[in-house]
């Protein structure tokens, strides 16, 4: 295994080395870690040039200020694009936020409860603590005025234990007609919930939901700090696109299993792991975008299951927005430096870094890093063998013929 590779990830050579160099050998020794620790190497040179940099005599210093510098300009462009100024309320900044990443991710499917289903399971059990926080008597007034996969959304965030149980008892009664496969949902709050809470009270910018399908932006958006409207929508579409990934196991149980008896384990996030495959345990997001492209092309009668998967990078997705940001596609895995902490180029390590103002030795490279592995597995299971002990496990499984 590559040093490079190795040193990015931040974890031990010796152990990582095992597991590559059974891939490799299953694989007939094709050199594929050699050929990614090239790819890295030459494309995150051309970045440090595309930043207007000589990467002969950058320091990671310099690298990592002009990586903010440019976070800072893209966030400021996509501003302007969505119409977001200084004077603009949050809930509008949200509101706007929404609406383009919904736009962005209308191909990709999900599966959840539909909204009669949220509704009624929200009159059974009213989220108490969530409707004291807005000031709310009835639920059932709420629920005439608004969008209930909102109230549902920010009652996951807030509410205690035994509202949760008492949810997932009301999911497990689920009939057919109260699930469907749609696009997933971006929500915001309306302006008099958002007077009504203190962002404080929320460590995180998105609350993703399995159950209803659905992405909320969460008051703790931090609007007038730079970058902070490119980590939204970077978080945004990141999590759409992981609900979909997330979806896909129970989108293949469903061919012997009715959706509604596998709504509980969405709800609860119960993913099954994938049985490992060489000495590789695979992650739903590569084996994802394996079948979402490698497979459509090899396998065409596969497509019966899952024709309509969708694999748009997230950064692709962004840089739809604003031609500018189209410097952060492909360079989610790409990271550089050999000695101390690695600068990222994935753009949420860095819009991160930027919003929450890290100091340079103490920046985010968590996505890269995560990033960069599945990388590496992208790049193996496309191996037609391991591949296909990959569709064998979806469809075995099932009791699938192909």
């Amino acid at each position: 295994m590559s040093k490079v590779i190795s040193e990015l990830l931040g974890v031990e050579r010796r152990s990582l080395d095992k597991i590559i160099l059974r891939l490799e050998h299953i694989t007939m020794q094709p050199g594929i870690d050699a050929k990614l620790t090239a790819e890295v190497i030459t494309k995150s040179r051309n970045k440090v040039k595309e930043l207007g940099l000589e990467p002969s005599d950058t320091t990671t210093k310099e690298l990592y200020f002009a990586l903010l510098a440019k976070a800072a300009k893209d966030g400021e462009n996509l501003r302007s694009k969505m119409g977001i100024t200084a004077k603009t309320k949050p809930v509008d900044a949200a509101a706007r936020i929404a609406k383009n990443c919904e736009k962005i991710t209308k191909n990709e499917t999900v599966v959840c409860m539909n909204q009669t289903a949220v509704r009624k399971i929200l009159k059974a059990v009213p989220p108490k603590k969530t409707m004291r926080a807005l000031s709310f008597r009835s639920v059932e007034s709420v629920l005439k005025r608004e969008d209930p996969l909102v109230l549902y959304a920010l009652a996951k965030r807030m509410e205690e234990k035994t509202w949760h149980k008492q949810t997932l008892a009301r999911i497990k009664r689920l009939q057919p007609r109260d699930v469907h496969e749609v696009p997933p949902k971006v929500l915001s709050l309306p302006d008099t919930w958002l007077n009504k809470l203190d962002a404080k009270d929320f460590d995180s910018v998105v609350e993703p939901v399995a159950e209803t399908g659905s992405v909320l932006i969460l008051p703790s958006m931090p609007l007038k700090v730079k970058g902070s409207v490119l980590l939204t929508t970077t978080l945004v579409l990141q999590a759409s696109q992981r609900l979909a990934i997330e979806s896909l196991p129970y989108r293949t149980k469903a061919l012997s299993t009715g959706l509604e008896k596998l709504m509980p384990e969405i709800a609860m996030g119960l993913l099954d792991e994938l049985d490992p495959v060489h000495g590789l345990s695979p992650s739903w997001h590569a084996v994802y975008q394996l079948l979402a492209t490698q497979s459509k092309e090899r396998l065409p009668d596969f497509e019966f299951v899952l024709g309509d998967l969708e694999w748009v990078s997230t950064e692709t997705k962004l840089a739809s927005l604003h031609e500018d940001l189209d410097f952060w596609v492909d360079s989610h895995y790409l990271g550089y430096g050999r000695t101390g902490l690695p600068i990222s180029f994935h753009v949420v390590d860095v819009a991160a870094s930027l919003v929450l103002q890290r100091d340079f030795d103490h920046h985010i490279v968590s996505h890269m890093r995560a990033s960069l592995w599945n990388e590496i597995q992208i790049r193996y299971l496309k191996h037609e063998k391991i591949e296909q002990a990959i569709i064998n496990q979806l469809t075995m499984a099932q009791g699938i013929m192909l």
